[in-house]
């Protein structure tokens, strides 16, 4: 019983979704980007950050650190809507559809970020990017009524970029990258007085990926750019109450290509499109380690997904710019397969941000941002394990109604030597 109780675990962890970029990806990487939704962060207009979103726009950047801080505070609430899980004699009988019909599972929580860039000479740059683009936290509390489904769950992760931008003309730059990823999963004690069920689950990996870029100028007001960035393949090695178990971890490829456009001196527009390689994350099993034996099999099933942004930016008088966005980002979830560790939906974005140069070196960023998400629902069919004498069996249903949204208020900081 409590190998199935943690398994579920599992499952919520590889699934569950605190981050506020449709799916568990993170977005928030540059508080410039940040104000305008990321518009045109692929043509690499954002200074430092680029050495994030598109290091081929690093040719040009003066040496300079780049900090920021993103506050991300998601307004959740998941209802019970007839959820019914009943456990078989085999499972010793009872229940695990708790008392509480209602949750609120997030809370606000920071994402920093830092950003270094490094004129080699006038040709190569070097760029550096830190931060966690992936991660989630949430908490059902005691004696809810999806805790057969999840209950609590954190996941980190940890992503270092060291990459080399190249000027191959007055036009045209390109970049490469290699990119450090590790990632942490703690599972909290989970407990059933019914059932007397307990454990933990704890488990890491490291692993590497790259990164590709380029930026061309067609003319003197328009810059467009592309990046890819690989997908990182993890396997997750951990324990499983006191089982030791491994579990892949598979997170997506990711391609950009965005467009800046100056319209005036003063004013400049923007347009970005990202695919992201969410068919990747489908299917986990959680094997035992000793015997490669499959306890259970998360069908995450996560679909390919594009996200769309515009954007503006405006100059003003003494060293001030502002900047406006919008994105529409749809979900990677299914009807099928979403669960009450991930009730995510179709998200549209609306931010807004300011820039202050206080003085020759440093510039001040700050951003505001409202994601609104789609009411949705989870249906999500609850098995046992797949070894006797569960064999994969039915346990019932988790059934909710999902509302909610996003504030998110992001502060930075760039400063050249």
């Amino acid at each position: 019983m409590r190998k199935r109780i943690l398994t579920a675990a599992v499952a919520a962890a590889t699934l569950a979704s605190g981050a506020q970029a449709a799916g568990f990806y993170l977005k928030e990487q540059s508080v410039v980007g940040q104000g305008r939704a990321f518009a045109g962060s692929a043509a690499g207009t954002d200074g430092a950050s680029a050495a994030y979103f598109n290091p081929a726009g690093l040719i040009g950047v003066e040496n300079q650190v780049e900090l920021g801080v993103h506050y991300i505070k998601p307004d959740v609430k998941v209802t019970n809507n007839g959820s019914s899980v009943n456990y078989p004699a085999l499972l010793g009988g009872g229940t695990m559809v708790g008392s509480r019909d209602s949750a609120s599972p997030y809370s606000g929580k920071p994402v920093p970020n830092a950003h270094y860039v490094h004129a080699v000479n006038d040709t190569n740059v070097l760029g550096v990017a830190v931060g966690a683009p992936y991660g989630f936290s949430n908490d059902y509390g005691a004696d809810v009524f999806n805790q057969a489904d999840h209950r609590k769950v954190e996941f980190k992760t940890l992503e270092a970029t060291i990459s080399l931008a190249r000027k191959l003309s007055e036009k045209t730059n390109i970049s490469v990258g290699l990119v450090r990823q590790s990632i942490e999963l703690d599972q909290d004690k989970l407990s059933s007085s019914t059932l007397n069920a307990d454990g933990k689950l704890k488990g890491d990996s490291v692993d590497y990926g790259y990164m590709v870029g380029i930026q061309h100028k067609p003319s003197d007001t328009t810059t467009i750019g592309a990046s890819y960035r690989s997908q990182v393949t993890h396997t997750l090695d951990g324990t499983l109450g006191t089982t030791p178990v491994t579990a892949p971890f598979q997170l997506p490829d990711i391609f950009a290509a965005g467009i800046a456009h100056s319209i005036s001196d003063r004013t400049r527009v923007y347009a970005d499109a990202t695919w992201y390689g969410w068919s990747a994350y489908s299917t986990q099993p959680i094997k035992r380690k000793s015997d490669s034996v499959t306890l259970s099999t998360v069908q995450s099933n996560y679909d390919n997904t594009m996200s769309f942004g515009v954007g503006i930016e405006h100059d003003y008088e003494d060293g001030l710019t502002a900047r406006a966005g919008i994105m529409v980002d749809p979900t990677p979830t299914n009807d099928v397969d979403r669960t009450t560790a991930s009730p995510d939906s179709d998200r549209t974005w609306l931010t807004a941000g300011l820039s202050k140069e206080m003085n020759e070196g440093l510039t001040i960023d700050a951003a505001l941002t409202h994601i609104m998400a789609d009411n949705t629902q989870v249906n999500k069919e609850i098995k046992a394990l797949e070894v006797p004498p569960f064999n994969g069996a039915s346990l019932g249903f988790v059934r909710a109604n999902v509302k909610g949204s996003t504030n998110i208020v992001s502060l930075g900081f760039r400063y050249k030597f």
